[in-house]
């Protein structure tokens, strides 16, 4: 029997349109001038089929929030649930790539940094 392999994608975030869907677990009513900054980047990472988690950064390295997800394809329908038609195409993180956190980071700055919006 194979192990299963290890997942690690990232996805570029658009322009939103309509409202920003979140979901947060305390401090009802949130405060938008205390939320997590808008996610420019999106990174699935799962460990096997056992653990994956979501991550969202901005193009200069801010935290956007995280979620675990019991299968990839979950954390994927969340994404695409937060960022509807401004979530771009997913891409595997190359394998010789061992902080995909910051490849994530560097990969939305080389590509969102100039864009006008």
């Amino acid at each position: 029997m194979s192990q299963p392999t290890d997942k690690r994608l990232i996805a570029l975030v658009g322009a939103l349109a309509g409202e920003r869907r979140t979901t947060h677990t305390a401090g009802y009513p949130l405060d938008a001038a205390k939320m997590l900054p808008l996610a420019d980047v999106v990174l699935l990472v799962a460990a096997g089929n056992s653990s994956v988690m979501l991550f969202r950064y901005t193009a200069h390295g801010e935290f956007g929030g995280d979620t675990w997800h019991a299968t990839p394809d979950d954390a994927q329908e969340q994404a695409d649930y937060e960022y509807g038609d401004a979530l771009g195409q997913w891409v595997e993180v190359p394998e010789d790539v061992k902080d995909a956190h910051a490849f994530a980071v560097q990969y939305a700055f080389d590509r969102l940094n100039g864009r006008d919006w």
